[in-house]
């Protein structure tokens, strides 16, 4: 389990700093309107929960295969709770920023959520030794 992990965490550090990289390039590109002052943040939640959230979910499933399909449906519930808790807060308080952040928030949810599910399912075939 932890070797999983920490191969998990070097990729996703490495995804991370690709995904850094290349919103900083689209920040610079796009109109002001269009770009919300929050997204290092951003992409530093989504890297600390999905980190968070993987490794809770390697730990659950520890030899208990059988509850992996309870514990990723009880992570993805919360972590959309969450995220959907964030994006009302941010928008209650900071109004003309909502379309900008709304945005950046759900291109790294995708990106962060396809990483994560590819990693899973690349944990899931790999034959237990």
């Amino acid at each position: 389990m932890q070797l999983a992990f920490n191969i998990f965490l070097k990729k996703i550090v490495i995804f991370t700093i690709i995904i850094a990289v290349l919103e900083f390039v689209l920040s610079t590109q796009l109109p002001t309107h269009f770009v919300s002052n929050s997204w290092p943040v951003i992409i530093l939640f989504f890297l600390a929960f999905t980190v968070l959230m993987h490794r809770y979910l390697l730990k659950s499933t520890e030899g208990r295969p059988q509850k992996f399909i309870f514990s990723f449906m009880m992570i993805t519930t919360i972590k959309i709770l969450l995220y959907l808790g964030i994006i009302l807060i941010y928008v209650l308080i900071n109004r003309p920023d909502a379309v900008a952040f709304i945005g950046a928030f759900f291109l790294n949810y995708f990106l962060f959520t396809g990483f994560e599910i590819s990693s899973v399912v690349k944990f899931l075939e790999k034959p237990k030794a």
